[in-house]
């Protein structure tokens, strides 16, 4: 019930919105040659209190407490997705039954559980608050400063994560990764836990190397086939994601490019890799490791429930790869069908019943015309051309396998990318070539956009050795990287204030709670704009940025990578609860130890 009174609540507010949108859009618009308002323009300094200045900026720009109070209401739904997620589930054991009972179309889905789907989508919500936000902006300006302030946004980081999940997820790279980490697994035995603390560990501080959206996707993926796929427990599950988000925050410390919290600030601080690596990096090392082995330690009863199932879950494997070649099943099982037809005439009967229902259909076309209209029109050979159309499709459904090889349908593989044959290496390079030119022109979307279309090509090329490429995820994850773009420009009234009248202390707790609630990039992006900031404070801002960067899944632009590749295996998706318990130890962890070793 509680939920369903903010559902409708939410509901009013955007109606009213859109109401008061339509009908009063821009009559009270202002005059102005900027938007979202400026730093410098409040012409607040005479105001030492907080909350002082944000009452001010509040009572000068309206719209100030409009796009607060949207931009929460985004936070709140994205706290309610896994609601939405089983209500849809509810909504389809509704509507199965109606299908049951013949009352609608067996092929139909409900609409209303589809919608529920959407809104219980993660990825999709700060874009859709987005649309909320430009009917506010043209209530309050018009639609003109709506799309000027969507023009003159920068979405590069939205476009890199297309491309640069897209080339991670690949199969010559997921190969590639997986054999460097399978090295260190062997030593300790190839055990499950060896791959758990293996992915953990070295795949986060890969990103300090490859970036860490390509990171998250390369860890996901193995976290995936190596952990989550065997059925781990939910307190396992929410552990491992919880960890897995704070280490890869902190992973990408090592270097001064890959983390996009560190980016932000590198060019107005003039950090460089040496600088990053000393402050940041073996710090964010000790991290990972202590937290890592505490969380091990943790689970350790975890790990031995599940190492009986681990060990048949590899046994399986050895078993299928060492006695089962699926080129040659498959070759095998095409002459089986060939010679079972032969032998049952199944073909031939089929083909001879389905003539004799042809017929019957001709025979009852006769009955309910006149003689004339079947001397005059050519019912027989009207009534073939659609029969033999239908015919062909019910066949390719029913007995594709019997046909002949110009009358078969292309056949969907559903276990196509689980399929164990090696790339060649060659591929293998060409893919790392692609990741590289990616990784180093990450500042340039003309060319890592035109690196992806070359990409694509080669893809196409080589497709027999690639898995299938499922744009899906990477265009949803970039969907909501934009939306938090275009919601968390606009909240610099309030946070730039904040960050600039708090201490050094204080400025890392605070930093920590608004990167719960805002990408921590956008977070250290506003730091640059803070004048005379000390480098004590500086450090505390990032440090802050960095530890809190996996407690919610818009704190860090890579968790929504994660979360659109592991959220299948959590009923009803991930809960925000849930995520913020397991990541807030390894958070306090990160958050001491770049205090104390400062």
């Amino acid at each position: 019930m509680k939920g369903e009174s903010i559902l409708k609540i939410v509901k009013s507010f955007i109606l009213i919105v859109l109401i008061c949108s339509l009908l009063l859009g821009g009559v009270f618009a202002e005059e102005r040659d900027y938007f979202p308002r400026g730093e410098e323009t409040y012409n607040d300094e005479k105001y030492d209190n907080i909350i002082d200045i944000l009452l001010y900026r509040m009572r000068v720009e309206h719209f100030n407490v409009a796009s607060l109070l949207i931009f929460f209401l985004a936070i709140i739904h994205t706290m309610m997705t896994s609601k939405f997620q089983q209500k849809a589930h509810e909504e389809e054991i509704r509507y199965n039954t109606f299908k049951e009972l013949k009352q609608v179309d067996k092929e139909s889905k409900s609409i209303k559980a589809e919608i529920y789907h959407l809104l219980g989508e993660i990825e999709v919500v700060f874009g859709l608050w987005a649309i909320v936000l430009g009917l506010a902006v043209a209530f309050f300006y018009d639609w003109h400063t709506f799309t000027s302030y969507l023009d003159g946004l920068h979405y590069s980081e939205p476009l890199f994560i297309i491309v640069i999940m897209s080339i991670a997820s690949s199969r010559p790279i997921l190969q590639f990764f997986e054999k460097i980490m399978f090295f260190f697994v062997k030593l300790f035995g190839e055990t499950l836990e060896a791959w758990w603390l293996t992915i953990l560990v070295l795949g986060s501080l890969l990103g300090s190397f490859i970036t860490e959206p390509a990171a998250m996707t390369i860890c996901a993926f193995l976290l995936s086939e190596k952990v989550f796929s065997i059925n781990p427990s939910e307190k396992l599950k929410y552990a491992t994601l919880g960890l897995l988000f704070v280490n890869v925050s902190i992973g990408g410390a090592l270097t001064n490019f890959a983390s996009p919290p560190i980016l932000m600030v590198v060019e107005p601080w003039g950090w460089t890799s040496n600088y990053v690596f000393i402050n940041f990096g073996v710090k964010a090392v000790f991290a990972i490791l202590i937290s890592t082995g505490l969380y091990f330690i943790f689970l350790r009863s975890e790990f031995k429930s599940m190492g009986e199932q681990y060990s048949a879950y590899r046994f399986k494997k050895y078993i299928q790869k060492k006695f089962i070649s699926q080129k040659t099943l498959e070759e095998n099982f095409d002459e089986l069908a060939l010679l079972v037809s032969e032998n049952t005439h199944f073909h031939s009967e089929l083909d001879a019943y389905s003539l004799i229902l042809k017929e019957r259909i001709k025979e009852i076309a006769k009955k309910k015309l006149s003689m004339s209209e079947v001397a005059e029109l050519d019912i027989y050979n009207a009534i073939d051309e659609k029969y033999d159309n239908i015919k062909l499709r019910e066949f390719q459904r029913v007995i594709p396998g019997l046909l002949a090889d110009d009358q078969k349908p292309q056949f969907y593989d559903p276990q196509w990318d689980l399929r164990e044959d090696e790339v060649p290496r060659w591929i293998t390079l060409v893919h790392l070539g692609f990741l590289i030119w990616t990784i180093l022109n990450i500042h340039s979307p003309v060319l890592f956009m035109g690196g992806f279309l070359f990409f694509l090509g080669f893809f196409q090329v080589t497709s027999f050795y690639q898995n299938r490429l499922d744009l899906k995820p990477a265009l949803l994850v970039a969907f909501f990287i934009a939306g938090i773009i275009i919601h968390g420009k606009l909240q610099a009234w309030w946070i730039s204030p904040i960050l600039a009248n708090i201490p050094e202390f204080g400025i890392n707790i605070t930093a920590i709670g608004l990167t719960a609630f805002n990408d921590n990039a956008a977070l250290t992006y506003l730091g640059t704009l803070v004048p005379d900031f000390s480098e004590s404070l500086k450090y505390s801002l990032v440090t802050g940025a960095l530890s809190g960067g996996g407690l919610t899944i818009i704190a860090n632009s890579p968790n929504p990578v994660g979360i659109s590749i592991l959220k299948k295996y959590f009923d009803n998706g991930v809960s925000a609860l849930g995520l913020f318990k397991y990541a807030l130890l390894p958070t306090i962890i990160a958050t001491v130890i770049f205090m104390v070793f400062k």
